[in-house]
Order: structure tokens, then C-alpha cells, then sequence
């Protein structure tokens, strides 16, 4: 087995629950100083209460990652308590579903602020610090980033966007020392997925769990892979949709909306 990369200290966006909560402590059993960042206050604080009975070091800002002000005092408060940054796992999302028709414009946009400008303001936010260290940068983005959904538009388009964005400034990160991964997920069973509003499509098939995200990812970020497919049959959605988009097409339409 390849040993495990040596991060000493990390950031993890959207860390109050889920998969962020997943990677947050799964670094912290490695040894890895890790700093919390999410909207919920309370939630973050339970995690650092979590991480710290078990003898680790841990550390929280609560930040709105759509808030690009906010957001990098909470970083720069972040590294300068943990002695720098090595590694930024920035998992923070809405999910905001509902027909493109009827969802109201601001619901729309908020997705974006959140999901596609949120990752844009985290990694702006940590690349001084992760020039000095030639560190690493983990971005979730989905298998909606792949193929869009019935009932999925704004978060379609954000994920589209992450992924777009991770193609465009891996290489300028790559001149300066920094590794990017782009995470792409199917369906894993975490707070974003519950409830009753979630459409149809996301109730289709067997959800992971978030631990396999978490695996995947550090070890793919480990080995400075690009991109992680999770589980690795996602490559055969993406192939699809180079291939043969309208086999996409029509499970959309027929999985898509409520019978």
C-alpha cells in the first residue's frame, strides 16, 4: 500500500453534518489539525466538541461561503490558529430542488451564490496559505455535474459550473504548486438527500454512504488524481453523455417527475 499523504492541517467547508462532518473527523483521527467552517454554528460546535473528546485538535468559524468577505476572515482566522493549511475539502451545498418554472428567481440564484460561488470564495480564500505549503484542494461537485435533471436546474447549473471551474484553474493552481480533485458522487446518504421535497430522480437506487465519499476522496486528493467517479460507474454516466446524451435524456423524463 502507498503510505498516506502527511497534511497537518486542513479546512473543511460545510462540515456541521454530512459528508463535511464525514471528512472533518476522518482527518482529525489521522492526526490532521482541522478547521470547521459551515452556517450552523451550533452544528460545527457539536463536531469540535466531538473531535476534541477524542484528544484532537480542532477549531470552527461559522461563515457563509456565498459571503466572500466573511468567508476569508474565517479562513484567515482559521489558518493563522492552525499554523497554516495543507488541505481544503470545501463540501458546502444546497440542494434547492423544484421545477425550473416554479421555483422563484431568488431560490434560483441562492443555489448559485452557494454552491458555484461558495467554491469559487473558498479556494480564493485558501490559496495563500496552500501556495506556501504546496497543498491540496478536494472541490465536491456531482454527478449532476455530469448530466442535468428534471427538477434539479439551479443545482445542475452549479455543480456544471464547479466542475467547469475545477477543469479551468487546475492547471494555474498546478503553476504554483497547488493540486486540485474534482469529486464526483452519486447518490450518498446524507442530510441534503432527506425530507419529502428531494425529487423523484434522487429517489431512485441505493445511496451510499458518506464514508465512501470520504475515503475516495483523500485517497484520490493522496494521490494527486484530478478527478474520483464515486462509485466508479459514474464514468459510465459521464461516457453517456459524450456518447449518447439522449439515453440521459430519457431517464430524466421517465424517472424525473412524480407518476
Amino acid at each position: 500500500m502507498a503510505p498516506r499523504p502527511v497534511w497537518k492541517t486542513a479546512i473543511v467547508t460545510g462540515s456541521a453534518s454530512g459528508i463535511g462532518r464525514g471528512f472533518a473527523q476522518a482527518l482529525a483521527g489521522r492526526g490532521v489539525a482541522v478547521g470547521l467552517v459551515d452556517v450552523s454554528a451550533d452544528g460545527i460546535g457539536s463536531v469540535v466538541e466531538t473531535i476534541r473528546a477524542q484528544g484532537q485538535r480542532a477549531e470552527a468559524r461559522c461563515a457563509d461561503v456565498s459571503d466572500a468577505g466573511e468567508l476569508q476572515a474565517a479562513m484567515e482566522d482559521l489558518c493563522a490558529m492552525l499554523g497554516g493549511l495543507d488541505l481544503l475539502i470545501h463540501c458546502a451545498a444546497i440542494l434547492g430542488p423544484g421545477t425550473f418554472m416554479d421555483q422563484a428567481a431568488a431560490d434560483f440564484e441562492r443555489v448559485i451564490r452557494v454552491d458555484l460561488l461558495g467554491t469559487a470564495n473558498a479556494v480564493r480564500a485558501a490559496l495563500p496559505w496552500l501556495r506556501r505549503s504546496c497543498g491540496s484542494v478536494a472541490c465536491l461537485a456531482s454527478t449532476a455535474a455530469v448530466h442535468g435533471w428534471p427538477a434539479l436546474s439551479a443545482y445542475s447549473a452549479a455543480k456544471f459550473g464547479v466542475a467547469g471551474l475545477c477543469d479551468a484553474i487546475r492547471p494555474e493552481l498546478r503553476r504554483q504548486g497547488v493540486t486540485l480533485t474534482a469529486v464526483f458522487p452519486l447518490l450518498i446518504d446524507t442530510p441534503l438527500l432527506s425530507g419529502t421535497s428531494i425529487p423523484p430522480i434522487l429517489r431512485q437506487g441505493r445511496r451510499l454512504p458518506a464514508q465512501l465519499v470520504v475515503d475516495e476522496t483523500l485517497a484520490a486528493v493522496g494521490a494527486r488524481r484530478p478527478r474520483v467517479f464515486i462509485p466508479r460507474t459514474v464514468r459510465l454516466i459521464a461516457a453517456l453523455h459524450g456518447l449518447a446524451p439522449s439515453l440521459l435524456d430519457w431517464y430524466g423524463r421517465r424517472v424525473g417527475f412524480e407518476p
